[in-house]
């Protein structure tokens, strides 16, 4: 036997899960269409990655958003995308548009928006560790390309969690009631 096919509710209810998600991620696309930028953000951040690289014990240098590592110098520019907006804001989107009330919602991105800043930092300081041991070639393959996938499944799973979440809570008050 076949699946079950999806019920017409069901099939509205994820059209209209998308609508939300594309409305939410507007203003997402206005600032990569209008290339719009935050310098304070970065400099805050490349402060932070400076001050975790220095504690490593690698040579580095900070002017501005710009970050010099090594003995060479290699300039590592901090760019807006950078500092982890896009996750945060991806996962808030997935969030917001999914079912639940705002008081789940809310407490639910009170923990992950955090985390998901913290995994955009790790993510440019491994990037940057492994340039620094293995070659400063590495780094735009692995902060670009591998480690931004990893971030791309990191906010995946962290939507996942919140709607296992949900579904755990609706079937404990399922549950509790049935007492």
């Amino acid at each position: 036997m076949g699946k079950r096919l999806p019920k017409e509710k069901d099939l509205k209810r994820i059209l209209w899960f998308f609508v939300k998600l594309n409305i939410l991620f507007l203003p997402m696309y206005v600032v990569i269409y209008f290339d719009l930028k935050y310098e304070p953000a970065q400099v805050f951040f490349a402060s932070i990655v400076n001050f975790f690289i220095s504690i490593l014990g690698f040579k580095i240098e900070q002017d501005g958003y710009m970050l010099y590592l090594g003995e060479r110098g290699l300039p590592i520019d901090i760019s807006f995308d950078c500092i982890g907006w896009k996750s945060s804001y991806s996962l808030i989107a997935l969030v917001a548009a999914s079912p639940g009330t705002w008081k789940e919602k809310t407490g639910f991105l009170l923990k992950g928006v955090p985390a998901m800043l913290l995994l955009n930092l790790a993510r440019v300081l491994l990037a940057l560790t492994i340039g620094y041991f293995f070659g400063f070639d590495l780094i735009p393959v692995v902060h670009d390309y591998i480690l931004q996938v990893a971030m791309l499944f990191a906010v995946l799973f962290a939507w996942r969690t919140y709607l296992l979440q949900k579904k755990q809570l609706k079937n404990h008050l399922i549950k509790k009631q049935d007492l």
